[in-house]
């Protein structure tokens, strides 16, 4: 249900603005004006970026409705770990790509789509940028579990591992951040890579964690995704 009421809200607010009730209201409704053409038509020229974030949006509004027992059981259930990619491996890794917990996760995530996933979207297409993103989230995803079978029957990590809960978009939008590179110029494309790289080693540093490995992979098959990208990326 609430999905649905922030939509008719946010439609009830459009409709209130463009109303001309409500004197009070005529700053704001004149700042509106300037800026509703520009918000829609950027969300219409990345129909996927949004589609995807509405998915996210209802489910995890399922999960923040739900108790702690079941919305535990819904993440264990579609999670990658070892137990799961060894018997059903084609519907975990479908399944996890849309699960990111809470509602306050996922304003992050619009806010980080918004800024590095849409104009991706806007430059390479629809269609590439669900590649890329399905590059990263299932190639990070397998690498990292191939990483694990081998740390576990080594002895390395515990067994605990096989079940452990890994589910969400970030290997996906590692990728696709990755390819952003390629639109900047000579240094800049340099700098904004090396940033990336740098802020995924800092967190795996920080945190020791499979999961920090997967966004180091994931970027490594963002920028191997350059034959991908317009050649007009070189000019």
């Amino acid at each position: 249900m609430l999905p649905f009421v922030l939509i008719l809200v946010g439609v009830g607010v459009d409709r209130l603005l463009l109303s001309g009730r409500w004197p009070l209201l005529d700053p704001v409704r004149g700042l509106w004006g300037e800026w509703r053409p520009r918000v829609l038509g950027y969300v219409r020229s990345a129909p996927g970026t949004y589609a995807y974030l509405f998915v996210l949006l209802i489910t995890s509004w399922v999960l923040q409705t739900s108790s702690s027992r079941i919305a535990n059981a819904l993440l264990q259930e579609r999670s990658t770990n070892l137990h799961h990619l060894a018997t059903d491996p084609l519907r975990v890794l479908f399944s996890s790509a849309f699960w990111v917990g809470s509602l306050t996760d996922w304003l992050v995530w619009v806010a980080l789509f918004t800024i590095f996933v849409a104009p991706v979207e806007r430059w390479i297409g629809t269609g590439r940028t669900a590649i890329v993103f399905l590059l990263g989230h299932v190639g990070a995803t397998l690498i990292t579990a191939g990483g694990l079978w081998v740390a576990l029957h080594s002895d390395l990590v515990e067994s605990s591992v096989a079940n452990a809960r890994d589910v969400g978009a970030s290997y996906g939008f590692a990728a696709v951040a990755a390819v952003l590179a390629y639109r900047f110029p000579g240094r800049w494309r340099l700098l904004y890579a090396a940033g990336l790289v740098g802020y995924a080693g800092v967190s795996l540093a920080l945190n020791h964690n499979f999961t920090y490995w997967g966004h180091l992979i994931a970027l490594a098959i963002g920028f191997a995704c350059y034959p991908l990208v317009p050649r007009t990326a070189d000019a």
